[in-house]
C-alpha cells in the first residue's frame, strides 16, 4: 500500500509539473485576449479622447485591486527595497497605456497592434541584456518571425515602391504614439519580472495609482475631458474596466512564472492575430494578403516558443531535452 501510494503521489506531481510547463504562456494569450478586447472599445468610443479611457481604465483596475491587495495582509506599497520599481513600473505603465489608447484611435486596429505588440523583439534582446535570460534557438527564431510579420502587416515592400508617401498629422500623431508606447511597454514587462516575487495584487495596485496621478495630470493639460453619452457608453466602460483588470492580471501572473521574452511574444501573437478577427467582423475592413501572410507568421512564432518551452523541459516525456538532445 505505500509502495502504490509513492507511485500515485509520484504520478500527480509529473503531471502537475507537466501542466505548469504552458501555465505562464497560457496566462500570457489569456492577457493578449483581454487587451485586443479593450483596443475594440478604446476604437468605437470615439467621442471621448483616449487619455480620458485611460484615465477610467486606471481607475478601474485601483479599485478591482484593492480588495485582494487588502485580503494578502502585506503591506500594498511592497517591500521597501522594491517600491522604486514599482512607483517605476506605474509610470511606464501609466504613460505607456496612454499613448496606447493613443495609437488606437487614430491608426487602424491591426497596424497598431503590430507596432505596439511588438514587444517580443525589444522584451527578448533586452531581457537576455539586462538580465542575463536564457534565448534559445526557438525563441530566436520566434523573434524574428515576429519582426518578418510586422514588415509584412505594416506593407513595408509596397511602402518602399512608392516614390512618396502622405501621411495626415493625425496619422503621424497614431504612429508617434504607437512607437513610444511600444518602448514603454516593453521597459513595463522588465520590470514586472524583477518584481516577480510581489505579489500580483500589489503590483496592480501600485501600476495603478501611479497611472491615476500620471494620466490626471495628462488629462489637465490638454483639457479635453467629456461626460460620456448614455446607454450602451455605460456598459462600454464597465466592459472596458473589466478587460483591462483581467488583462493586466494575467499578465503580471504570466511574467511571475515565466520568462518575459516568451510571455510578451504569446501575448503580442494573441493581439495581433484578434485584432485581424475584429478588423474583419466588427469594422468591416478586409486586410490585404501582406496583411495575412504577417498574421501567419507571427502565429507560427507561437509554435515556437512552445515547441521550445516542450523541448527545454525536463519532464521526461517523450519530447524530452534528453531524448532529442536538447
Amino acid at each position: 500500500m505505500r509502495e502504490v501510494f509513492r507511485r500515485n503521489l509520484a504520478t500527480s506531481e509529473k503531471k502537475e509539473q507537466s501542466s505548469s510547463i504552458f501555465r505562464g504562456l497560457v496566462f500570457a494569450l489569456f492577457s493578449g485576449i483581454s487587451f485586443s478586447i479593450v483596443s475594440v472599445i478604446v476604437k468605437q468610443m470615439k467621442n471621448l479622447h483616449p487619455g480620458q479611457l485611460a484615465l477610467y481604465r486606471f481607475i478601474a483596475t485601483f479599485v478591482m485591486s484593492m480588495p485582494e491587495t487588502a485580503k494578502t495582509g502585506q503591506d500594498p506599497f511592497g517591500p521597501r527595497e522594491l517600491r522604486f520599481f514599482l512607483v517605476l513600473r506605474g509610470v511606464f505603465g501609466g504613460i505607456g497605456y496612454f499613448l496606447n489608447f493613443i495609437a488606437f484611435r487614430y491608426l487602424s486596429l491591426s497596424e497598431a497592434s503590430v507596432i505596439i505588440f511588438s514587444t517580443p523583439a525589444v522584451v527578448t534582446i533586452f531581457a537576455r541584456v539586462i538580465f542575463k535570460e536564457p534565448c534559445n534557438i526557438f525563441q530566436s527564431i520566434s523573434v524574428m518571425l515576429t519582426v518578418v510579420g510586422i514588415i509584412f502587416t505594416t506593407k513595408l515592400p509596397t511602402r518602399l515602391n512608392e516614390a512618396s508617401i502622405a501621411y495626415s498629422s493625425e496619422k503621424i500623431y497614431g504612429l508617434l504614439a504607437a512607437v513610444f508606447s511600444l518602448f514603454c511597454i516593453s521597459a513595463m514587462h522588465l520590470i514586472t519580472r524583477k518584481i516577480r516575487s510581489v505579489h500580483q495584487s500589489i503590483i496592480t495596485f501600485n501600476y495603478s495609482w501611479v497611472g491615476i496621478l500620471e494620466i490626471a495630470i495628462l488629462m489637465a493639460v490638454f483639457r479635453n475631458f467629456k461626460w460620456h453619452h448614455c446607454g450602451i457608453q455605460s456598459i462600454y466602460i464597465l466592459l472596458l474596466a473589466l478587460f483591462s483588470y483581467s488583462g493586466l492580471t494575467f499578465l503580471v501572473m504570466a511574467l511571475q512564472c515565466e520568462y518575459a521574452g516568451p510571455v510578451s511574444t504569446v501575448r503580442a501573437a494573441a493581439d495581433i492575430s484578434l485584432s485581424f478577427v475584429w478588423q474583419i467582423f466588427i469594422f468591416h475592413d478586409v486586410p490585404d494578403s501582406y496583411s495575412i501572410i504577417g498574421a501567419v507568421l507571427v502565429l507560427v512564432s507561437i509554435f515556437f516558443i512552445s515547441f521550445g518551452k516542450l523541448l527545454s523541459s525536463n519532464e521526461g516525456n517523450f519530447l524530452s531535452c534528453k531524448r532529442f538532445g536538447y
